[in-house]
Parts: C-alpha cells; sequence; structure tokens
C-alpha cells in the first residue's frame, strides 16, 4: 500500500469513529509531508480520544513510511493547505458546500510560500 493510499485509509477509519470532523488532504512533494487540515478547530484540540488515535496514526506512518511525514493541523496552525486533493467527512453529519471550501482556500496562503518560523 502506499503512502496517500494508507492516509485515506486511516482517515476514513477515523471519520466512522468521529464522523462530526471534516479532513483536508493535501501534499507537499517539496518537504515530502502530507497535511491533514481537521475541522472544527475546537473538536481537533479538545477530543483527547481523537488526539490519542492521531498520535498513534502519525507514529505507525512515521515507522511505515519515513522519510516521508505526515501533519494533522487546525485553523490556527502555521501551516496551511492551499488546494486540497480531497475532503473527507460525513454527509449525513454534516454539508460541504463549494463556498465553504472557496473560503478555506482564500483563507490559506499559497504553497511555494516558505515560513521559516516552523524551522525554529
Amino acid at each position: 500500500m502506499k503512502s496517500k493510499e494508507y492516509i485515506k485509509a486511516g482517515l476514513i477509519d477515523l471519520l466512522k469513529r468521529y464522523p462530526q470532523l471534516t479532513f483536508f488532504y493535501q501534499f507537499d512533494e517539496r518537504a515530502n509531508l502530507h497535511q491533514v487540515h481537521v475541522e472544527p478547530q475546537n473538536e481537533f484540540k479538545s477530543n483527547q480520544a481523537f488526539r490519542h488515535e492521531e498520535a498513534d496514526f502519525i507514529y505507525e506512518f512515521d515507522n511505515l513510511f519515513f522519510p516521508e511525514s505526515i501533519v494533522f493541523i487546525s485553523e490556527d496552525s502555521l501551516i496551511k493547505i492551499s488546494s486540497p486533493e480531497y475532503i473527507l467527512y460525513n454527509p449525513s453529519v454534516q454539508k460541504i458546500s463549494l463556498e465553504y471550501n472557496f473560503d478555506f482556500q482564500d483563507k490559506s496562503y499559497r504553497s511555494g510560500e516558505n515560513n521559516y518560523a516552523l524551522a525554529a
């Protein structure tokens, strides 16, 4: 199984247990970094059960696919997703409109920008 397939399967599995979440996925080839933006932010930060599963997922991914990396982020992260490859959500729990996606992209910086604060 390739890394992108592994991530998508893992996110679908997480979505089954946490249907209130939405996952935006993007791969940064230059940084060899898989980015998963999680919404809503308050659920991402306060749901301890999800946070433990997220940590386990990252650990397993790092062991299987090194030197690739994965990071889970939220709205206040320094890393932003500019154009997600896919969005996973549970349509029976929430609705995602095109307007929502455009707003999401407008709040993000465009790929190619550097943020050297992350290196510290």
